[in-house]
């Protein structure tokens, strides 16, 4: 007995990914050599993939309706014969046969980054065609939902072809660039052993994304069950999707008239009519961050019943602490600003409000309550909107906060921010400083629960003992999902925090 893993074979004509639209098998169903077990669809046909192998299914590749790169794992089953029957039976990765003296040509596949991703977006190219490259160079950088990977040449050679547009989504597996090698040519090699091949550097810059966990009631379509159409997923080819997202066109917005309901060429081409560009109009590509963003505040205000809850803190008390702290305090003290405050009375009081620093996994049905406040810090960079987290924020020092606020934006702005530093956030604050106007309203980072906004402090006139007395205020703003979060309780919340701001001593004793 043994194991044969049917790969997603090459289907020619540039082909990279197909879209797997129904499965005729399911795990532990027996199937014989030439039987039927998917269909795939490219921009071309609806192809019948079917055994190469007599066997039993133990894992299938994705779930219909997903795409799939060639050279990733569509299938594996368990086989009768010993390991030669089986080793024969592997399809062998495609070799050049050129002579060393003639040189040939190596295929650097999309390398698989890890935690699920099946894609990425090219979001840069540091080489172009003709270019020679030296192993180790960097060539392209890759954009994922959770950073931004370099990805460097695994060989020596010229740039022969590159294989997207900066700009455009690549599935893993896929053929990122061409290479003319010296000698031999290199095997390019199957999807999975490419992962120790390429040198990739991790560079994040981006928001940690949400994780969403898989569905566990999705199966696969019975034997010869007619092609699965996924609710609210509009049916189109791998060169119309791609020709779509190019152009910035929403499928969903086309008028599909397609034999079994899928949109064409044609169709994207009356879409295009009806948007082209005004007089004087000019259009930006949204690539990359801006991208991930723009996903991401879709997605929370989609999916989150918003409320906002605003109160006004009077900061006089807190600001004149602040000023003594920073004259009186040594050199190798940072200067503080009110954030640090601000952080540590926020500590402080979720300790007695833990439903505020907490995530909803609304998908699988439970709210994860933290005792350690992981603070994400809403960071405003030349590239846009980033979160790095503070870290057991809570437990610190307004010194220590004080310096990790520095330290963390600072790196967000050099982009040299660490994979550990844009991970496991609890809540966030997100503050605009100097230009925080009087009120905000938040969005989300979902699946957190809330998300705190101070606004600029401001003097305002106020009649004390019958005087008028000159204060400085500060509106102080919280939006929460209403799902798990009532609006007394953020109100309440608010109080407590509002005490210890408004006597910054309180915070000192606890």
């Amino acid at each position: 007995m043994g194991t044969y893993i049917y790969k997603m074979p090459d289907i020619g004509e540039g082909v990279v990914e197909a879209e797997i639209t129904a499965w005729h098998v399911a795990v532990g169903d027996r199937v014989s050599e030439e039987d039927p077990i998917a269909d795939a669809m490219t921009d071309k046909a609806t192809i019948e993939l079917t055994s190469p192998v007599d066997g039993v299914i133990t894992a299938i590749g994705c779930e219909a309706g997903e795409m799939l790169a060639v050279g990733s794992a569509l299938a594996t089953f368990t086989v009768e014969g010993g390991a030669e029957e089986i080793a024969a039976a592997e399809p062998q990765p495609a070799v050049d046969t050129k002579s060393p003296a003639q040189g040939g040509s190596y295929i650097y596949k999309m390398p698989d980054i890890g935690e699920g991703v099946v894609e990425a977006e090219i979001t840069a190219w540091h080489v172009a065609i003709g270019d020679s490259v030296s192993e180790e160079d960097p060539i392209a950088d890759a954009m994922t939902d959770k950073a931004t990977i370099e990805l460097t040449s695994p060989v020596d050679g010229v740039i022969t072809a590159l294989g997207c547009e900066a700009g455009e989504m690549l599935a893993v597996g896929g053929a990122l660039a061409t290479f003319a090698v010296e000698g031999a040519a290199p095997a390019s090699g199957p999807v999975s052993e490419l992962a120790s091949e390429p040198a990739i550097k991790a560079a994040p810059i981006s928001a940690p994304a949400q994780t969403r966990a898989p569905s566990s009631s999705a199966k696969p379509a019975p034997r010869n069950a007619p092609p699965l159409v996924l609710p609210e997923k509009t049916l189109a080819s791998p060169a119309v999707r791609k020709r779509a997202r190019e152009a910035g066109l929403n499928l969903a917005h086309a008028t599909p008239t397609g034999a079994s309901g899928q949109v064409t060429h044609i169709d994207l081409d009356r879409l295009e009519q009806t948007l082209q560009p005004e007089e004087g109009e000019t259009r930006i590509k949204i690539i990359g961050l801006r991208r991930i963003i723009a996903e991401r505040m879709q997605a929370s205000k989609r999916n989150i019943p918003h409320f906002t809850y605003v109160d006004e803190i009077d900061m006089t008390a807190l600001e004149a602490l602040r000023a003594h702290a920073n004259e009186t305090s040594g050199e190798d003290k940072p200067k503080l600003t009110v954030l640090p405050f601000i952080i540590r009375a926020l500590g402080l009081t979720l300790k007695d409000w833990p439903q505020f620093n907490a995530r909803y996994m609304d998908e699988a049905g439970f709210v994860s309550q933290f005792s350690s406040l992981n603070l994400g810090l809403a960071t405003m960079t030349d590239k846009g909107l980033i979160v790095p987290v503070l870290k057991d924020a809570g437990r610190k020092s307004i010194w220590q906060l004080a310096r990790d606020i520095a330290r963390l934006s600072e790196a967000a702005r050099q982009n040299t921010l660490k994979t550990d530093d844009l991970t496991g956030a609890s809540t966030t604050l997100t503050s605009l400083g100097p230009l925080g106007g009087i009120v905000t309203t938040p969005v989300i980072n979902r699946p957190e629960v809330a998300i705190f906004g101070p606004n600029k402090i401001r003097e305002k006139l106020e009649m004390r003992g019958g005087e008028i007395a000159v204060r400085r205020v500060m509106n102080f703003s919280v939006s929460c999902d209403h799902r798990v979060i009532d609006g007394y309780d953020a109100a309440a919340m608010v109080q407590d925090l509002k005490a210890l701001l408004q006597d910054p001593q309180l915070m000192f004793l606890s």
